[in-house]
């Protein structure tokens, strides 16, 4: 992910994505008193490490869920490299904040840091149900009686208790927890449609079973009630790979390196691909470079396009689109109907160029049965072609905008500012190629 996320910053794709970063780490020593077991620091049961992970989406976006079994714990190790992993697994009861914005899940292991250990590092992905967007649904007249019901869609809500108060009313709705959990706000209004002052006082479930309390300013036994329910729910998986201190704050590296990773020191760029190029491939020099990707993308020519990406580096940029393709829906998540219809067509898309998900594994995996070339020629016309209200196809592109300015050569690598974005380039055989991982 951190590289998708170098591309989609270089070329200005327009995918937006979750942000994992350490909130707290745990490390629970041996016990105490009979069988060592008797007395544990904080409370805890058993020895171990474990890390509270901070979840959060960017605006506009919810997490519904998070699926603690469908999430997994790849990596957790020590800076001086022992594996800290048995018994690793995700936490139960991970929190959601009340606005949906953002979650906390927690990460468990039995092992312990060495002596001396000052970091550690955990990798792996979070399994989240996301949306965007909300769409309000109004019942009327809904009498305020034990034992009432209404519908939302194909789902039925029960009132379940009311209680008078001196100057309001304590509901408790009985509704599933899937439905539960895409509730964006419930409004409540008087008959002359003016909004009755409510809070959110409490939920609970079991299994899908599922409850929900308001407060409600009013003594009124009718009102209107209207549920703002979240949109275009999907399911995701998130990675992280995440190096943290006792400094903590530590963020996935698919946004900024953390503050708490060792400095390394740098290297030249290898510019001798593992994918020789072909006869035709690459360009005389970097402005070509550019020039090329400009001229073949907005024509959606994938060959002549792909011919100037580093070979090593163009099932990167393929991931990159096919990401950008994904999130493009959310340039629709006010209107319904126009998200399902892209939604059904990045579909088909991936489907017809038999793209395999989820778009966190090796772009070698991803891409083993497509025809590379055709995908990111359709990719970048539909992107093209579905840019939205106020800027132009050529603008919406995942493609360098402008001149090399400031190039800066070292042999056959160079560095050069395009659109006032640092990228780099690589020379083989005398033919120039833009680089788009290290």
């Amino acid at each position: 992910l951190s590289i998708l996320l170098s591309v989609i910053a270089a070329f200005g794709a327009l995918a937006q994505t979750p942000k994992v970063s350490v909130a707290g780490i745990r490390v629970i020593g041996g016990g105490l008193g009979a069988n060592g077991s008797e007395i544990h620091a904080f409370g805890e049961q058993h020895p171990g490490t474990a890390v509270g992970l901070a979840i959060e989406v960017p605006e506009g976006n919810a997490i519904i869920d998070i699926d603690n079994h469908g999430s997994r714990l790849d990596t957790l190790t020590d800076n001086k490299g022992r594996s800290l992993l048995e018994e690793g697994r995700f936490g139960p009861f991970p929190k959601i904040s009340e606005d949906k914005s953002a979650a906390m899940v927690e990460v468990e292991a039995r092992g312990r840091p060495s002596a001396g250990a000052s970091s550690i590092t955990l990798k792996g992905n979070v399994a989240l149900t996301m949306a965007s967007g909300s769409k309000p649904t109004r019942i009327a007249n809904m009498r305020l009686e034990e034992g009432r019901t209404m519908k939302v869609g194909d789902t039925t809500i029960t009132v379940k208790t009311v209680k008078a108060g001196d100057d309001s009313t304590e509901l408790t709705f009985a509704l599933p927890r899937s439905f539960m959990n895409s509730i964006h706000a419930v409004r409540f209004f008087d008959s002359k449609g003016a909004a009755i002052e409510s809070s959110r006082s409490g939920s609970g479930y079991m299994n899908e079973a599922a409850e929900v309390q308001y407060d409600v300013k009013s003594k009124v036994k009718t009102v209107a009630v209207e549920f703002d329910v979240w949109q275009n729910i999907r399911e995701v998986k998130v990675p992280f790979n995440l190096t943290a201190g006792l400094a903590i704050g530590g963020e996935s590296t698919s946004a900024a390196a953390p503050a708490t990773q060792p400095a390394r020191a740098s290297t030249p760029a290898r510019t001798a691909p593992s994918i020789p190029p072909g006869p035709d491939d690459g360009a005389a020099s970097i402005d070509a470079v550019l020039s090329q990707m400009q001229s073949a993308g907005p024509a959606g020519k994938g060959k002549e396009f792909l011919a100037v990406i580093y070979p090593d580096d163009r099932g990167t940029f393929g991931q990159g689109l096919a990401m950008g393709l994904t999130f493009s829906v959310l340039a629709n998540m006010n209107d319904q109907k126009a998200t399902e219809k892209a939604q059904k067509e990045i579909d088909a898309l991936f489907k017809k160029y038999k793209v395999k998900t989820p778009l966190n594994k090796e772009p070698s995996v991803i891409f083993k049965d497509t025809d590379l070339p055709a995908f990111v020629s359709e990719g970048l016309i539909y992107l093209k072609n579905h840019a939205p209200k106020g800027q132009s196809g050529a603008d919406v592109l995942p493609i360098p905008k402008g001149k090399a300015e400031g190039v800066k050569m070292d042999g056959d690598s160079a560095t050069a500012s395009v659109g006032g974005k640092d990228i780099k380039f690589a020379r083989i055989n005398n033919k120039w190629f833009i680089r788009l991982t290290e």
